[in-house]
């Protein structure tokens, strides 16, 4: 994949269309990471694990001297092959670990927790995402988490916030756009739904959202 690829695909995560089935979560996640990164201090060591594209990275520009990514899969934005279960670095080598959509992957996620927190400095910070409600994207994901699974599997970990992306009405909204999405084979059809009900669905979810009819996660 060439670097361009990765750039758009990044940018797209960063800063979704209307157009995307996974617009609310991912418009939701950049408001939330931005809030979170800003109070962090400059100087800081980062480690991206999955980091094949890093849309998230941008944000955290002037305060990283040091980012490495680390991803299973080789791209020009991977610094280090390997794997988040079994982190190559030595104990208390980063100020912050960014780990987004990988925890469903993880074989054994209680033990990559524990790996996370042993590379960490102390006061060091993991900020992450996992998926709650989805539909499967892919084969090889083994998991959804609920508040009380995040709990057990973050035990390492002194503090722990919990913080849904949408709740259960916008989470009904991406639900719906991601099912239509996936059962819609042909292209044109597919096409066809992110033009029309697609935006449609997700400004009716980003409408529900703002009103905070629910506090329901």
């Amino acid at each position: 994949m060439h670097k361009d690829e990765l750039l758009r695909i990044a940018n797209d995560r960063l800063y979704p269309s209307l157009r995307n089935p996974n617009y609310l979560v991912l418009r939701s996640r950049r408001l939330i990471f931005t809030k979170w990164l800003q109070s962090l201090n400059e100087g800081i060591t980062v480690l991206d694990i999955g980091g094949r594209y890093q849309p998230y990275r941008t944000l955290l520009s002037g305060k990283a001297v040091k980012y490495i990514a680390l991803d299973l899969q080789q791209t020009d934005f991977v610094d280090v092959v390997g794997n988040g279960e079994n982190i190559p670095f030595n104990d208390e080598s980063f100020d912050l670990v960014i780990a987004t959509g990988v925890f469903e992957y993880f074989y054994k996620p209680h033990e990559a927790a524990e790996d996370i927190h042993r590379v960490l400095k102390p006061g060091g910070i993991l900020l992450m995402s996992t998926a709650s409600v989805a539909p499967r994207f892919v084969d090889e994901e083994c998991w959804r988490y609920m508040p009380r699974g995040l709990r057990s599997v973050m035990s390492p970990f002194k503090q722990l916030t919990i913080i849904p992306e949408v709740s259960s009405l916008g989470g009904l909204c991406r639900f719906i756009n991601l099912a239509f999405h996936d059962f819609l084979k042909l292209k044109p059809l597919k096409v066809f739904y992110e033009v029309t009900a697609c935006p449609v669905l997700n400004l009716i979810g980003m409408s529900l959202e703002a009103v905070h009819l629910t506090a329901n996660d």
